[in-house]
């Protein structure tokens, strides 16, 4: 049976993450003086033929630009230090002819930033998933399916990407969101996941409280959640400072307590980012510096390593205004009828808050007027749902603002979403001025008055961010490459004045020309590391460079049916078949004695057997 396969490694361009290497054979019962049995065999041939030419396909991802939705070959990291389980890109490592080449050596922890040594870990093989021919054979493709196409520029190869822009539309790239307008025409519309369970599942981490740096905290660095209060006179750059009267944090069991009066009190979270030198200090008798919060950025932990051919360590330098926050909420007294709970996100000069009643479960979403004169004294409200928060109780909340829009879940899980439904009241049109605030360094915080409560499993992630660059990387021309190589952004994250002012003079949109009606436009969710419609060539000549034409399509991907294995035995590392590699390392060594092909025993990855958001 025919193979279909493409073994593009990561290289200096972003990763070309494309769909590989069909899996699936037909095994039966030989006899060959049975004439029954050959029929049979004959037959089933044709069956299997037929629903992989008409109805489903196995692929293999060989590389991460879907990552985190889809990993490609990869490594499994635990964190020396906060113990947070991560992943890394190791599609660096290969060759275009899949052998291997060169080593990452380190990689950094997505959640506490710790440098990590990986050189000697094992690297799977990527996700192994089923694409659905069916519904594009009867029905239209859907914005933000995760499609599998045949890569216009090679036909030969099979790509894997996310649908964005649909026949008909323009599309343009600004400040890590995707717009879309019909025909060049009218105003560019944001475009959001109209499924926000959808959106929920794409957020990426920006840190887990759950998993700290107890040795870096134990030296005298500070927690990135604390108990603060506005400031009396101003004076803190960023108008909060420490409240150590109010909230009673556990360090050990990751929470913060509170038996509250009237009055809000608060927790807010700041950006602290340790440097290469404070966990240096850490190993040894020095104190790390004081460290200033900084603006978060579209930092992925899956591209963020050394060794390989393209960027690594500092690839992150864009400011993410669209957060999500999560946490559980223990409420065991109620004491009066003014009982709030409120949950912030702050993005750039507007404050987005639910707030909700204790006492009568109902949700209200606010956002300030940063028009008046004092713009965080003045409240809109937007909208007002009621909610299964009601008195005391134990209840898991996510609040999220992304893409100009607010969503609120209350105890969603396997079995039910939680969404609570405000409607078209908790859209926004995003405000004119978009540079980030002082503000945004304290970007996420919780209050409650009028109860004893309890506050755990603290989780901010981030949205994507589509970064803006739009042609082919041997241009040098693309709006945030270019950014990044004239001026030293990131050295501008603790200030947001001046990073809104070098991002606002130097940067630019990214847009693409409307696409005919029988053209699609794709991109990956790893960004910074995706070969997509942003950054094709045109050796074809096409009118539109950065179309995949309907022909193209060859399916929905919809499971994820196999994850790499887990080893076990031999102290959970299994046992080695080595990787006979033709190619040698820098001293001449090749690269085979410690590093294997394969592992066994293993047991599945259940806990990754998922559908495709």
């Amino acid at each position: 049976m025919s193979k279909s396969s493409s073994n593009a490694a990561v290289g200096a361009k972003p990763a070309e993450a494309a769909a590989a290497t069909f899996r699936k054979s037909p095994h039966g019962p030989h006899h060959d003086a049975s004439r029954e049995t050959f029929e049979s065999i004959a037959f089933a041939f044709v069956l299997a033929l037929l629903f992989r030419t008409f109805v489903a396909e196995a692929f293999v991802i060989p590389t991460g630009s879907m990552a985190p939705t889809l990993f490609g070959r990869n490594k499994d990291v635990v964190c020396e230090e906060c113990h947070y389980h991560y992943q890394v890109g190791a599609s660096d490592e290969l060759n275009d002819d899949g052998y291997l080449v060169r080593r990452i050596d380190d990689s950094i922890c997505p959640n506490c930033r710790h440098q990590n040594k990986i050189r000697d870990l094992l690297a799977f093989k990527g996700d192994r998933i089923l694409v659905n021919k069916f519904p594009y054979q009867l029905g239209e493709p859907q914005r933000w399916d995760v499609i599998v196409f045949r890569y216009p520029e090679d036909p030969q190869k099979n790509y894997i990407k996310r649908l964005v822009g649909l026949p008909g539309e323009a599309i343009k790239i600004s400040r890590g969101d995707v717009y879309a307008r019909k025909d060049d025409q009218g105003e560019y519309q944001i475009l959001r996941k109209q499924n926000p369970d959808k959106q929920k599942v794409l957020q990426q981490l920006v840190y887990d409280d759950r998993y700290p740096p107890v040795d870096l905290l134990a030296k005298g660095w500070p927690e990135r959640w604390a108990a603060m209060t506005p400031s009396a006179n101003g004076a803190s750059t960023d108008k909060w400072v420490s409240d150590e009267q109010s909230w009673r944090h556990d360090a050990k069991a990751r929470s913060f307590s509170i038996e509250s009066g009237e009055e809000k009190k608060w927790v807010r979270y700041q950006h602290l980012i340790p440097q290469r030198g404070d966990w240096t200090s850490a190993g040894e008798t020095n104190e790390p510096h004081e460290p200033r919060p900084e603006l978060i950025t579209d930092f992925c932990g899956y591209n963020a390593y050394s060794g390989g051919r393209g960027p690594n360590f500092e690839d992150d330098r864009f400011w993410v205004g669209d957060l999500t926050l999560n946490c559980t909420v223990e409420i065991t007294a109620v004491k009066g009828p003014n009982a709030e709970l409120v949950l912030e996100l702050v993005e750039g000069v507007r404050r987005y808050r639910c707030q909700v009643d204790v006492n009568t479960g109902t949700a209200t979403l606010l956002r300030n007027d940063e028009l008046s004169a004092d713009p965080y004294l003045t409240d809109v409200v937007m909208a007002s749902a009621p909610t299964p928060i009601r008195g005391a109780g134990k209840y898991t909340l996510t609040f999220a603002n992304v893409d100009d829009r607010l969503c609120f879940w209350v105890n969603g899980g396997w079995l039910r979403s939680g969404l609570i439904p405000f409607g078209e009241g908790a859209e926004f049109m995003a405000p004119a001025n978009r540079n980030p605030q002082p503000a945004d360094l304290n970007p996420a915080g919780f209050a409650v008055s009028g109860m004893t409560a309890n506050v755990s499993n603290l989780l901010l992630q981030r949205d994507i961010y589509y970064r803006a660059e739009s042609v082919p990387n041997n241009d040098y021309d693309a709006h945030e490459q270019e950014l990044s190589e004239s001026v030293r952004i990131r050295d501008s994250l603790t200030n947001p004045a001046e990073y809104g002012d070098l991002y606002s003079r130097k940067s630019r949109e990214a847009t693409f020309r409307a696409l005919s009606s029988d053209e699609f436009f794709v991109m990956g969710d790893n960004s910074p590391r995706s070969q997509d419609s942003r950054l094709w060539p045109n050796s074809r000549h096409a009118l539109n460079r950065h179309a995949v034409p309907r022909q193209a399509l060859l399916g929905k991907a919809f499971f994820i049916y196999w994850p790499h294995g887990v080893p076990f035995l031999n102290n959970g590392k299994g046992f080695k078949i080595l990787n006979h590699s033709p190619y040698q390392d820098q001293m001449g060594k090749p690269y085979v004695d410690t590093y294997p092909e394969y592992v066994f025993p293993f047991y599945p990855q259940w806990w990754r057997w998922m559908r495709i958001r």
